[in-house]
Order: structure tokens, then sequence, then C-alpha cells
């Protein structure tokens, strides 16, 4: 969410719905959004109070507080530096010979083939969590 919202990317012309949470990168309350093409804006407008229940003042707020703040310089040289240290991140497992299920990273996410290891997603998490090093 934070490089959508710094303008860097936009997922929404490429998918007709978008999910996203507003609690990690944005740095906002814990929740989320949904974006959608002006194609199905009215069936999801339509349809999210009935699944995702009524919407919290408080919460609304603090999401605007938080899209408000996303805007700033600051916010950008933030989200930038996530992206910085996630090819960091990214660079120092390729030249350690382990696999990136995308080869990088051009955003946040760096998603490691811990099959290479003979590991399972489960037991890396394990294993890393015993680290204290929180993945998901």
């Amino acid at each position: 969410a934070g490089k959508v919202f710094t303008g860097d990317e936009d997922p929404v012309p490429h998918a007709h719905v978008t999910t996203t949470t507003t609690h990690k990168s944005l740095r906002g309350p814990r929740g989320g959004l949904v974006l959608a093409t002006e194609e199905y804006s009215a069936a999801v407008d339509k349809g999210c109070p009935m699944v995702l229940g009524g919407p919290l003042s408080h919460v609304m707020a603090a999401k605007a507080v938080a899209f408000a703040e996303a805007r700033q310089p600051s916010f950008q040289e933030y989200a930038q530096r996530i992206a910085d240290n996630a090819k960091a991140l990214a660079d120092g497992f390729l030249s350690r010979g382990a696999r990136l299920v995308t080869g990088g990273t051009d955003n946040h996410i760096v998603l490691l083939d811990v099959t290479s290891f003979g590991l399972t997603g489960r037991q890396a998490e394990s294993a890393l969590l015993d680290a204290g090093i929180v993945t998901n």
C-alpha cells in the first residue's frame, strides 16, 4: 500500500478489484481497502458493507490521517527506504545462492523459495520465528 500511495505503483489499471491492508506499509490503523475500476465500483460499493460489517468512525478517521500522511514527502522517503531495504535483502539472498520466486523485488516483498534448503514454508517460518524473525 505504501508504494501505491506514493504514486510509484498503481494496480487498479491492471486488475478489476484490488485489496490491501492499511496497517502495514501504510502505517495506518488495522484494516484494509478495496479498490475497483469504475466498471466494478458499484458492485463493490454494494457488497462490501454487507460482507465487511459497519464502518467504525474512529477507524475511518485514522485511515484519513494515514492517507494524509502518505501524501507527505517524508512518507515517500519512508516508502522508498522500505523498497531499497527489500532490494538489499533480495540481493543478499541472491548473492548467497538462494532462489527468489520472482528473481528479485521491485517493492517491499521478498519471496524466498525455501524448497532449495529442503524446507517447507511452514518449517522455514517456524525456524525464523524461533530466531526472532517474523515472516508472513
